[in-house]
């Protein structure tokens, strides 16, 4: 009867354990993510832009998770990057909870999870995030040259991180697949 016992246990901390590895494997991406896109001279800058990485990773792992998963990466991510940025604690990470959510949710109910659709995906959050965060740090904050932010930074940034979002999807899409395996 103990055998029994001693292997069900076992089974049991052997199935959390991989479920853990799983979303270890992806809080480390997220934070190299994080780190590689603070570091002030580790991707370099194209005119004024920088790449956003935390984004494209977020909504990847939600494509692939599903809505829960998706809000706890984008909840993740958003608190890593608000740690290491100068901008209000909690608002990445709230923006990140409702886009990553909204992108699980579509990509179980209406969407098929391939590049194309992933990209399409990863386009529309990183355009929703920099249109809010610049319409609430440079227009409503009264910002100096808001246009000039917006033309110069923002959507270069937008472009620049679109551009390295493949790379990010392969990346995701490897882990995900070799984390499913292990289940």
């Amino acid at each position: 009867m103990k055998d029994k016992d001693r292997l069900g246990a076992s089974r049991l901390i052997n199935k959390l354990g991989k479920r853990y590895l799983k979303w270890t494997a992806y809080g480390l991406i997220l934070l190299i993510a994080s780190i590689a896109q603070s570091l002030p001279r580790f991707l370099p800058e194209i005119g004024s832009a920088r790449p956003v990485l935390i984004i494209p990773i977020a909504v990847f792992i939600a494509m692939f998770e599903g809505p829960v998963g998706g809000a706890s990466a984008g909840v993740a991510g958003g608190i890593l990057w608000d740690l290491f940025s100068d901008r209000l604690f909690g608002f990445n990470a709230l923006l990140l909870l409702i886009i990553c959510c909204a992108c699980g949710l579509m990509s179980q109910l209406l969407i098929r999870n391939n590049l194309i659709s992933s990209m399409l995906m990863a386009a529309a959050a990183l355009f929703t995030h920099g249109i809010i965060d610049w319409f609430i740090y440079d227009l409503m904050l009264e910002n100096d040259q808001p246009l000039r932010v917006l033309l110069w930074c923002t959507l270069p940034g937008f472009v620049y991180s679109l551009a390295i979002a493949p790379l990010l999807y392969l990346l995701i899409y490897h882990a995900a697949r070799r984390l499913r395996n292990i289940e």
